[in-house]
């Protein structure tokens, strides 16, 4: 058995097909709207680079809070290194500003002091390590008082503090803290304290930020005979 015309409806013998449209561009048809997506997606680009940039730049800090979070404020060994926690951070985020320093051209157009010019030597770079052997020696009140200038959120200095003997303050504690003989965890005024002092610690590593060359902290050059810490 055959057919003489093949399986389908007749009707639609004489219809032809139409062409498909092309696809359609997402590319700019004009110069202007092409220069202006290329100038976007750069500025894309230099954003992500700039927030992985600063992203890695802030790994001290987030190195910094988690042991601080970790930190056990029943645990005498990590309530006496709550200071060297703050000394460390502050060397670490000076490292960072040295870093930073040295990517930067030196300007030559300082107009007055010629002495950076003459040497090759960039006048942040040299700032930045002047700052870092001040936060090796400071000690006392001035490193108290150097901490807040770097930090508008924390507030260690207090300048009507009580002499007390039951008056746990965060500077009395952050000053002498490493070096008490005896830590009486039972001391409700100490706790009370040391929570205050941990919660100081944890907004200076989160919003502090470090003088440049134009922001000379006058704590920077006092001297004082306090403990170190």
């Amino acid at each position: 058995m055959s057919f003489e015309k093949p399986w389908g409806n007749y009707l639609l013998e004489a219809i032809v097909e139409t062409k498909a449209p092309d696809m359609i561009s997402f590319w700019p048809q004009t110069i202007a709207w092409q220069l202006l997506f290329i100038l976007l997606i750069m500025l894309i680009i230099k954003k992500v680079y700039l927030s992985w940039k600063n992203y890695q730049a802030n790994a001290y800090r987030r190195e910094a809070l988690v042991w601080l979070a970790q930190c056990s404020l029943s645990n005498e060994e990590d309530i006496r290194q709550l200071p060297a926690l703050l000394r460390k951070t502050a060397m670490l985020a000076n490292n960072r500003q040295l870093k930073e320093s040295n990517s930067f051209p030196i300007n030559n157009n300082n107009g007055g002091d010629k002495s950076n010019d003459d040497t090759g030597e960039n006048p942040n770079t040299s700032f930045a390590i002047k700052c870092k052997q001040e936060i090796t020696v400071l000690r006392g009140i001035p490193w108290v008082k150097w901490l807040d200038q770097q930090c508008s959120q924390s507030h260690f200095h207090e300048k009507e503090a009580l002499s007390s003997s039951d008056y746990y303050s965060c500077e009395r504690l952050l000053t002498q803290l490493a070096y008490m003989d005896k830590i009486d965890l039972n001391n409700i005024p100490f706790n009370t304290g040391l929570i205050q002092l941990r919660q100081q610690i944890e907004l200076w590593i989160k919003h502090h930020e470090l003088p440049v060359a134009t922001e000379v902290t006058p704590a920077c050059s006092d001297t004082d005979d306090g403990v170190a810490t």
